[in-house]
């Protein structure tokens, strides 16, 4: 760009596919994940594996002991995992588990049909195509609503957090949640009234 003498400027503009960048590079997230990847190598991806298998198998294991809960599953229990697990619980819908965990144990988990919605609506055993009830906070415990709860963790999740996740679970399934809740923009919420 280069100023003429009567105040305007005359500008050139690229011919490559430089001229299709606006702004400045992404110079911070590069340097992120490059800082990122660096971290992951040199912590082992075989240890970094190991930790993740051995927090999935103490969850798996802790709900395996709640009769209610289902642990949802495309590929069986045997395929290699990440530390994600998705699940229902008979007799809650899992926008109120989800809003107990949260209110009453501090425990946050995502719910609904995720960014999966054929694939969970096929593991709930109702059809991909039919949009149905997406969530349904506003279904009373124990009424069925297509959504699931999803509980997300990684190697650094410390073994207390996973602990302290399933007595949660447990304890909900056994005494209930201790607060009321109700539906407020779509979403199941503790209610304070």
């Amino acid at each position: 760009m280069a100023r003429r003498a009567d105040g305007g400027v005359d500008v050139e503009w690229h011919t490559t596919a430089a001229r299709h960048e606006a702004g400045s590079p992404n110079v911070i997230g590069v340097y992120s994940i490059a800082s990122a990847c660096k971290a992951l190598t040199e912590a082992g991806f075989d240890a970094l594996v190991a930790r993740e298998n051995h927090l999935i198998a103490t969850v798996r294991a802790g709900l395996a002991e709640v009769p209610e809960v289902r642990v949802l599953s495309l590929f069986g229990d045997d395929a290699p995992r990440v530390g994600v697990l998705s699940f229902v619980v008979e007799g809650w819908n899992s926008s109120h588990f989800a809003a107990a965990l949260s209110a009453e144990y501090g425990i946050g988990v995502r719910d609904g049909l995720f960014c999966a919605h054929p694939l969970v609506r096929t593991l709930l055993g109702s059809d991909p195509q039919d949009p149905g009830e997406c969530g349904a906070p506003e279904a009373a415990p124990g009424e069925r609503s297509l959504n699931a709860i999803r509980v997300s963790f990684g190697a650094g999740t410390p073994d207390e957090h996973v602990e302290r996740f399933v007595g949660a679970v447990k304890e909900l399934v056994r005494n209930g949640a201790q607060w009321k809740y109700r539906t407020e923009d779509g979403r199941c919420v503790p209610d304070r009234g």
